[in-house]
């Protein structure tokens, strides 16, 4: 595997410096988030040919891949939250010019990382207890119980990566952090057949098999971060092997703001936790139906989440710098980019929603069923991703300005108030999986106008994320 050389590395780094009048706009955007949006999609299309394959495996298996893969992550979102934080603090010190605070913050980023990936293994049981409680069929409740805990036992992969990827998308070298995933996410896809349908001397291991598959790719994106961010370069430039001890300074200053912004991402998560789980007390055509729908949201969301981290990135950046006029301009641009994409991909959703509904078949007598019934869904996602993906942008860009705390709030309000209470009603008033997913509808929308709000309030210009 080669790996660009020291110069090569300074080189890329000077076309994140652009010239006068250049700041904040599209092209900056792009330049950040097309590296995150590759590898965002990447991730994505690995967690979808890794269901595909289990969607052919077994019904059984299909049905159980979201809810176990959902509920570990439900566990693992709120260190997700607090680790992933560093990128606003790489982003500020960039701005800034400091770069051996740089370096302190990834840092204190993996040493979070690695004690959250001990401290999550508690949460094994707690998960069988829910599992076991959930209501759902017994043959896919094994299922469940299996994913999660191979999922929960490898939890310090992502944990890590996300630590030290934070060094150059912190900074908006992205393509760095793009070629790690890429290469981990296409030995996932291969481990994946290989795992779950066997083959070379090797038993098939289904649902087990996808999850030890994921965690072989975590590995390699890790090993190749690791190589990255601590090259002989960023040793002399950043001194990163010099600010390895923890410090309680940037400790304290990263738990304070990364607590708040873990816990909101952990509210959102488990809200739509929830939703899975109480979709799955229908039957099981409806979760499968749903799940279907589910892995399909996310190849098509997951650009917009690198939309989103590309302007926390320069938000932080511009704030670090002391320009706040081109970071505002930097969110409302974003939030454009969004809508089109979204309006575009809507549209593909709402007329030709069998072309993506249909590559899920499988042989089982139960698809007749459940196709169809994902193919209506689609016409309630190709709605919903308009109003999520544009919430999406101004909740991350008053994360990069240090505004966690009512992000927090807007992730406890819009959850508690309104999407459980709206998806429980659906379930037991009409036992209707398509009202479940408008509750959905509802509730991204209800999300993306008070993030707007507060993005519109201001408060976020006043906020001292780092000195």
């Amino acid at each position: 595997m080669v790996f660009m050389n020291n110069t090569e590395q300074e080189k890329d780094k000077q076309k994140y410096i652009l010239p006068a009048g250049k700041e904040g706009s599209v092209r900056e955007i792009l330049t950040v988030a097309y590296p995150l949006i590759i590898s965002t999609a990447s991730s994505t299309v690995m967690q979808f040919i890794n269901r595909m394959f289990l969607a052919h495996y077994s019904p059984e298996a299909m049905a159980a891949c979201v809810p176990g893969g959902i509920l570990a992550f439900t566990f693992l979102c709120f260190f997700m939250g607090l680790v992933n934080y560093s990128n606003a603090f790489v982003s500020q010190y960039f701005g800034k010019g400091q770069r051996s605070n740089i370096s302190r913050s990834v840092w204190q980023a993996i040493w979070l990382a690695i004690a959250a990936g001990i401290i999550i293994q508690i949460t094994i049981p707690i998960g069988y207890f829910i599992i076991g409680h959930a209501g759902h069929d017994p043959a896919v409740a094994v299922l469940e119980k299996e994913y999660f805990f191979w999922l929960t036992i490898f939890s310090v992969l992502p944990l890590t990566g996300s630590a030290m990827a934070s060094f150059y998308t912190g900074q908006g070298r992205t393509k760095y952090t793009m070629f790690a995933n890429i290469c981990g996410n296409i030995v996932c896809v291969l481990c994946s057949w290989w795992f779950i349908f066997g083959g070379a001397g090797l038993p098939a291991m289904g649902i087990k098999g996808a999850a030890i598959a994921t965690s072989c790719g975590g590995i390699t994106a890790v090993l190749i971060l690791m190589a990255f961010v601590f090259s002989c370069g960023n040793r002399t430039k950043y001194r990163i092997n010099k600010f390895w001890r923890p410090d309680m300074e940037f400790f304290s200053r990263m738990l304070r703001f990364g607590f708040a912004n873990g816990i909101g991402f952990m509210l959102e998560i488990c809200g739509f936790s929830a939703f899975v789980f109480m979709i799955g007390s229908l039957d099981k055509i409806s979760l499968a139906a749903s799940n279907i729908v589910a892995s399909i949201n996310n190849i098509s969301f997951m650009p917009i989440i690198g939309i989103g981290t590309a302007s926390l990135t320069l938000v932080g950046k511009y704030i670090g710098k002391g320009d706040i006029a081109i970071a505002e301009k930097v969110v409302f641009r974003s939030a454009r980019i969004a809508i089109i994409y979204a309006i575009f991909i809507g549209t593909l959703f709402f007329c030709f929603p069998g072309m993506f509904v249909n590559i899920f078949g499988g042989a089982g007598p139960d698809y007749a069923e459940i196709l169809p019934l994902a193919r209506r869904l689609m016409g309630v996602l190709a709605f919903a991703i308009l109003f999520d993906g544009i919430g999406i942008v101004f909740a991350d860009s008053l994360r990069g300005a240090g505004d966690t705390k009512f992000q927090m709030m807007i992730g406890l309000g819009t959850t508690v108030l309104v999407f459980i209470p709206l998806t429980w009603a659906a379930i037991h008033y009409t036992h209707s999986v398509l009202y479940a997913w408008g509750a959905y509808g509802i509730f991204v929308t209800v999300y993306f106008l008070v993030s707007l709000m507060r993005f519109r309030y201001g408060a976020w210009k006043k906020i001292k994320l780092v000195h």
